[in-house]
């Protein structure tokens, strides 16, 4: 991706002063993580002004910055195992005494949180609990992906919306119109994303439909997860890659797919749908206030929603919509990397209390 330069006499108001050193607490990605921090980072750091580091518990406890930008908390208190967990969580006590006392002598660094989950998909220790409660209670300022995300009552909040994903994935230029009609189902294989009632929609679809369901991501271990496998093999309308998909087949999985398919129970923010969307490939996705919001925003054609569980007749009508209208390319230049940059640069000044 190329960036253009950063004018700071531009539109955005900026009239230059010292940079805003950040940190961001995710780690530096590997090649199996959500890119979102990345094209953060990437932006951020193209901006005049603004200073963006991945985190280490040595820049968090000795480093010096002007902002601790919070991504996914659970992340800092939790590692792969108990052990690394505790030592984790003893750090994260140790970094929460620091930001006291240095907060109360230059009020510095202030908290920025972004709010990406409604709760943690597991739940963690008492101590775990605590300590992410207090640094709750020390943020500053909550920035949303969505109209719709709590935060609490009196925060000063700031919507920016989550940015596509054409910077980061090599787009193919297909044609809509040569698409499958294969309905896609990619990320994790698990009960509690919804795949065990896209299984059972998908068996109720009749046999003399042309629609074929394609699943692609990595299997579960527990007996619930195997279940849901011994269920995709058992039709042979089905196919699956189940493992972890590189990017470049990933991308041309989306993009031949007629549609793609996130049955999620809880649906919040997802990046998924993004991902999706980048790709020129419908969505169909549960009904709820987050969904209608990007239903409003991208059209009926692009995001398609269904109400409580997902049945064979949302897949048939959805499959109808795609097949019938195939749209060609959806305009994404309001999710733009860009201009997210600039949103987080105007919060952490106004959380610095610059503005």
């Amino acid at each position: 991706m190329t960036t253009a330069p950063h004018d700071p006499t531009a539109a955005n108001g900026r009239q230059g002063g010292p940079a805003v050193r950040v940190l961001l607490s995710v780690k530096p990605p590997g090649q199996r993580d959500n890119p979102y921090a990345t094209l953060l980072v990437r932006n951020l750091n193209a901006l005049d002004g603004v200073e963006v580091a991945f985190f280490s518990w040595r820049r968090a406890l000795i480093g010096t910055y002007d902002v601790l930008h919070i991504q996914w908390p659970e992340a800092i208190v939790r590692a792969r195992t108990p052990l690394r967990s505790t030592v984790a969580q003893l750090l994260t006590a140790a970094l929460l005494v620091r930001l006291r006392l240095q907060r109360r002598m230059t009020r510095r660094p202030a908290i920025v949180r972004t709010v990406h989950n409604l709760h943690p998909h597991e739940e963690g220790s008492r101590f775990e609990t605590s300590l992410l409660r207090q640094l709750d209670a020390m943020t500053d300022s909550w920035i949303t992906l969505n109209a719709h995300s709590d935060v609490p009552d009196g925060a000063r909040r700031s919507l920016v919306p989550h940015g596509h994903y054409r910077d980061w994935y090599t787009m193919p230029s297909t044609d809509r119109s040569s698409a499958s009609s294969t309905v896609l189902y990619f990320g994790l294989i698990r009960s509690y994303k919804g795949v065990d009632v896209l299984l059972r929609a998908f068996s109720e679809v009749p046999a003399s439909s042309d629609m074929r369901l394609a699943v692609l991501g990595d299997p579960g271990r527990s007996e619930q997860d195997r279940s849901l496998l011994q269920a995709i093999a058992a039709d042979d309308r089905i196919s699956a890659e189940l493992r972890h998909i590189p990017d470049d087949r990933l991308v041309e999985a989306i993009t031949d797919a007629e549609l793609v398919v996130l049955p999620y129970r809880k649906l919040h923010n997802s990046g998924a749908v993004l991902l999706a969307l980048s790709c020129n490939t419908p969505v169909l996705v549960p009904e709820n206030p987050v969904t209608r919001d990007l239903q409003k925003e991208f059209g009926p054609d692009w995001v398609i929603t269904y109400a409580g569980d997902l049945a064979a007749d949302d897949l048939e009508r959805a499959h109808a919509l795609v097949s019938s209208a195939r749209p060609q390319h959806l305009d994404l230049s309001g999710r733009a990397w860009d201009k997210s940059a600039v949103d987080h640069r105007e919060v952490y000044e106004a959380a610095l209390g610059r503005t």
